[in-house]
């Protein structure tokens, strides 16, 4: 389970190995984390209910924006509530997880075990190592018998109590958790449906739990006092250990009574006798026991609480009530003992207990701390080592993830809906290599006991429950009783048995391999994925193929270029499994960039489980890997879902592989039951990649947001139009991908649909009529020559359609017609007459293909003829509007939408790259290429250094990547000089772009801004006004050494700013109109003047 709320203390600030003090800052401080209002000394520590800190956290998370910080008597504690500052927490190669109090104070009772050791410390390494094999697919389905045996005690139980018994809801859920833990990991029985009480063990470990929390609100003097809390504590800790003990005795003792239900393959086996792979060294005695007291705790203090919490919002919400009941009656009917392949048919109860640990996240924090200091939102410093605590309970209510949080809605995670959640919105099990390792086990056996609970039990509240919550490092629900009476008959729901339980087809003996090589390969962690790659070997070497079994690592430094390969692999965290480590390493490193297997096919087949978030990561960007080497998919990539019927879709993909082995044989013709046809399948996005410059990969939109506000009001619009839409448009780099503050996003746009209509409409082809284009020699660069699209799909991704026609396509349009009256038209359209021609009637005009289809109905032309008369769809660069030091996997990019009215009089002309991106919806791809300006635009690499940047409209998108590296580099303690920032809009509230960010980077000393409004009066109102207006603070800066940047408009702004320039040059240096021009031309040449410009 993950760590509860961690908190820090003046004697214990840091589980760093070698903590160092924080560097001191040589810059104006960052934006101060946001305080509750505290009182002299005790801060808020009094304002904190005692057993109540996880719901003060939740109350305090809705008076501020994603952050806060608590001072506890001296310990100032951030608390992060926000997806998005989460998101930036959970990055693994800047924060790692923090241990600090309470979880510190447990490591007295669980010392280095898996929930209280440091990522640091080497037990924690091999015991996970060790450990993980008991959490895999093939051991849930070991556990199985062990959980409905205790499962089934407990509906024994409520059967004896008859209907009108007060169940203790929680005590039982705790009884069935720790039982369960016990007999499957360490073949123990507490036998607690034995008692009417609870086992000691409970006993003495809440008592441990609750003084562990205690402690954090107390004072430290205070502390010092409670002795009896402090011998309470010890002597819990001692009953735990002395019962640990006797347990790990008995096992190595071999007594057959005691060992029965245990195996070598439990989880003391595996601690007593298994080898780290790693280290080949076994975990000692202590680790040991300290590991199985961890288990023993974690392993069902947070699955009780999940249960007692799904029970009472089931009785809450009955419509869900009635589909979990409808749900069960259809997957279990009669009285016959569940099977585990029944837990994938019930998407109901999973949804529930989704939901459940949404709203009560039973193990409500985690904690981390930076590697480094660390400008967390561009705003806060977090010094290295200083723990963060991430609140879950307030995480999975932000409202700008989840949409009226506070109800309990389990379509949420519907399969559709849940792919929609950011990946850092739901972590109830915690974040990367430290979440939970139980997870799996967790939800087994809640679903399981759910299940049964329903099947057999009518539940009632007799006693109007007034919910509250008990807080020990864990939640639950305080005080809930329930009565529950066996179901009758009449009462079940009839329906017919859940669909998709038949077996799949197995490989039959109609596979002949005829000697053929078939490789075999793996990559697996627990064993799940090497099972399957045997089960497939092994059935290959039965139909005759040459068949080999390998490791994807074996195989790294030659993988197969030709010939036959399955590849069945796992993901651990989203990386490789162990056995594919070494093949992960060289494709991280670009190593096998010039690998090529067009000869070879490959099937390729994903063992993970979709409560991750890192989901099928690995398997997909091996099949990736591959099939963008030139290999042929066999079938499609295959994924084996253990949050699903795991075996059942293995076994389809296994027969769907058969057949498909069965239609390549070269022996014989095709059996009874195989396909005739082979298909391959490739989308548009794919075939499009091909066209494109090898360096053009897909990025991911991750917002859209606006940036210009109303003008309603401001000023007379007959005075200026106001500003177009502006977006910020924030995009996911592809793996290995990075930027530059500077750069320019290169993106390959796609037509308007409306456009691509009209057109097809106007040469009368069915848009989705399906064509393959042939050329010779060259003749049509950037076009899909030998695919199979749409017309709509070549028209929307490949061709320029609103480019202003040239003198050489007016005159083939003048073929296509047989009117003469025409083709003498489009000629005079072509030629160089003054008043008729080409510069006179289509330049200024911008007259498209579009347009002169539709202004002469006369001209014939097919889709052949259109092409002819277009160019390859060219790329439109943007300014990164970002940072890498701030955001280096996303980059930002500022797109100012082009809508006006149409110069050749046809309606409204849209740009085709602003209106396409401006539609964007998070999720989409844009395909793209960072590309460097030549010569380079980048801020200047000495932060001292000053800097002049002149940028109106959205010619600060640049700038405002500047700014955000140099207050990151003001964060971090480096001297920074203020930069200079000119810039022009409309009016202030209409349309200053990244007004809120310049203005919180002026505050802190990064930039002073000089604002030009062309609609308010007594404002300069351009730029190069502005500069005319400050030209001695211009010219003492240059003189300083300051470098100047100019983006933007390159045919009105850019020559004004020029020619100001040229005028203060002459004005404050006393120079001659030709001194001033050598002084310009010189400031270019030294690098001192740089221009990003567009027209």
């Amino acid at each position: 389970m993950p760590p509860p709320i961690e908190l820090s203390s003046p004697d214990q600030a840091s589980d760093a190995p070698h903590p160092s003090p924080a560097r001191p800052m040589h810059a104006p401080n960052p934006e101060p984390i946001p305080r509750d209002p505290g009182w002299p000394l005790v801060g808020n520590l009094l304002q904190i209910t005692p057993g109540a800190l996880g719901q003060h956290l939740l109350a305090r998370s809705r008076h501020h924006d994603g952050i806060f910080e608590l001072n506890f008597a001296g310990r100032r504690v951030p608390f992060v509530t926000s997806v998005a500052l989460a998101s930036e927490l959970c990055d693994a190669a800047s924060f790692r997880k923090y241990i600090g109090p309470p979880l510190s104070y447990l490591r007295g009772m669980a010392g280095d075990g898996l929930f209280t050791a440091r990522s640091d410390e080497a037990n924690w390494g091999k015991a996970h190592r060790i450990l993980m094999p008991a959490f895999s697919q093939r051991a849930m389905k070991g556990y199985f018998d062990v959980m409905l045996r205790v499962a089934n005690r407990l509906v024994d139980k409520w059967d004896r109590q008859g209907p009108d018994a007060d169940i203790a809801v929680a005590d039982d859920m705790t009884r069935l958790t720790l039982d369960t833990i016990a007999l499957s990991g360490f073949g123990y029985d507490f036998e607690s449906f034995a008692s009417a009480e609870l086992h000691p063990f409970i006993e003495a470990m809440v008592g441990a739990l609750e003084e562990a929390m205690s402690k954090l609100t107390r004072f430290a003097l205070q502390d010092r006092f409670m002795h009896a809390a402090h011998q309470k504590f010890d002597q819990d800790t001692r009953f735990m250990r002395d019962l640990v003990d006797d347990v790990i005795r008995r096992r190595r003792a071999g007594n057959a009574a005691e060992r029965r239900g245990g195996t070598a393959n439990d989880l003391l086996g595996l601690m007593l006798e298994a080898r780290d792979p790693d280290t080949d060294q076994r975990l000692d005695d202590e680790n040991i026991r300290n590991q199985v007291i961890t288990f023993l705790i974690a392993g069902h203090e947070t699955t009780s609480g999940l249960l007692t919490f799904a029970l009472y919002e089931l009785l809450r919400n009955p419509g869900v009530m009635a589909q979990a009941y409808a749900e069960v009656d259809a997957v279990l009917p009669g009285d016959a003992a569940p099977v585990y392949a029944d837990l994938a048919r019930l998407p109901v109860l999973d949804r529930v207990l989704k939901e459940t640990l949404r709203l009560w996240p039973t193990a409500p924090a985690f904690a981390v701390a930076p590697f480094e200091d660390t400008l967390l939102d561009g705003r806060y410093l977090i010094r290295k080592d200083r723990r963060l605590s991430v609140v879950l309970t307030a995480l999975h209510r932000d409202p700008k993830v989840w949409a009226d949080p506070e109800r309990f809605d389990i379509d949420r995670f519907l399969p559709e809906q849940e792919a929609k959640l950011p990946r850092h919105a739901y972590m109830p099990f915690g974040n990367g290599e430290r979440a939970c390792i139980g997870r799996q086990f967790a939800l087994t056996e809640a679903k399981l006991a759910l299940a049964l609970m329903l099947r057999n039990f009518q539940f009632t509240d007799a006693h109007d429950y007034q919910f509250r919550i008990k807080e020990t490092l864990t939640i639950k629900p305080d005080g809930f009783t329930v009565r529950a009476r066996r179901r009758r008959p009449h009462e079940r729901i009839a329906a017919a048995p859940v669909a998709g339980t038949a077996q799949a087809p197995q490989a039959g003996p109609d596979v002949q391999g005829g000697g053929r090589p078939l490789a075999v390969l793996c990559g697996s962690s627990l064993g799940t994925a090497r099972e399957l790659a045997e089960q497939v070997h092994a059935g290959a070497l039965a139909a005759g193929f040459d068949a080999t079994l390998r490791d994807l690592d074996d195989v790294a430094d030659a993988l197969p270029t030709s010939g036959l390969a399955v590849i069945i692999a796992a993901t651990y965290n989203g990386r490789a499994p162990d056995s594919a480590r070494r093949l992960e390493a060289l494709l991280d490193s670009g190593a096998t960039s010039g690998y090529r297997a067009p000869a070879l096919s490959v099937a390729v087949l994903g063992c993970g489980n979709s409560q991750w978030p890192t989901y099928q990561a690995f398997p997909r960007r091996v099949y990736e890997f591959f099939t963008q080497a030139g290999a042929s998919p066999l079938l499609p990539r295959g994924e084996a879902d253990g949050n699903g019927d795991f075996d059942q879709a293995a076994e389809r993909w296994l027969a769907l592989l058969w057949q498909a082995l069965q239609a390549g044989d070269s022996v014989g013709g095709p059996a009874h039951g195989t396909p005739p046809v082979r298909v391959q399948i490739r989308d548009v996005a794919e075939i499009r990649a091909s066209t494109l410059p090898a360096n053009t990969q897909g990025f991911t939109v991750l917002a859209n947001t606006e940036l210009v506000n109303d003008p309603s009001g401001l000023w007379d619009f007959s005075r200026e139009a106001p500003r177009t839409s502006t977006r910020d448009i924030r995009l996911r780099l592809p793996e290995g991908v990075r930027y530059a503050t500077g750069d320019h996003l290169a993106v390959y746009p796609q037509n308007q649909p409306g456009m691509v209509a009209a057109l097809c409409g106007r040469i009368g082809i069915d848009p989705d009529a399906i064509v393959t284009l042939s050329a010779s020699g060259g003749a049509a660069r950037g076009l899909p020559l030998g695919e199979a699209l749409s017309v709509r799909q070549l028209l929307t991704h490949f061709v320029e359609l609103q480019d202003v026609v040239s003198r050489h396509t007016l005159r083939l349009l003048s073929q296509s017609s047989r009117c003469p009256v025409t083709r003498q038209a489009l000629l005079q359209l072509a030629s160089d007459d003054a008043e008729s021609g080409y510069a006179a009637q289509v330049a200024p005009r911008r007259l498209g293909l579009a347009d002169v289809l539709d202004r002469f109905p006369a001209i014939e032309v097919d889709l052949a003829g259109l092409l002819a008369c277009t160019v390859p769809m060219r790329p439109r660069f943007y300014s990164i509007a970002s940072s890498p030091l701030v955001s280096p996997d996303v980059a930002t990019i500022t797109v100012g939408t082009v809508w006006s009215a149409a110069l050749s009089g046809r309606g409204l002309f849209r740009g085709v790259a602003s209106t396409w991106l401006q539609g964007l919806a998070p999720g989409a791809m844009v395909a793209g290429a960072i590309r460097t300006p030549n010569p380079t635009f980048a801020p200047a690499a000495d932060p001292a250094t000053p800097m002049i940047l002149i940028g109106p409209g959205t010619g600060i998108a640049p700038f405002r990547g500047f700014l955000e590296e140099r207050a990151a580099q003001q964060a971090a303690g480096q001297p920074v000089a203020a930069v200079q920032l000119y810039y022009g809009c409309r009016h202030p509230a209409h349309d200053w772009l990244y007004r809120d960010d310049v203005e919180r980077w002026q505050a802190q000393g990064v930039v002073q801004v000089h604002l030009a409004c062309s609609v308010v009066d007594g404002e300069p109102r351009y730029v190069q006004d502005l500069l005319w207006q400050r030209r001695a603070d211009v010219w003492a800066r240059l003189n300083q050494g300051a470098m100047l940047y100019v983006c933007g408009d390159g045919r009105h702004m850019a020559p004004a700013v020029r020619q100001v320039l040229l005028q203060i040059g002459a004005e404050q240096g006393g120079m001659t109109p030709e001194a001033a021009s050598d002084w310009l031309a010189e400031l270019v040449s030294t690098g001192r003047y740089r221009q990003d410009v567009f027209n």
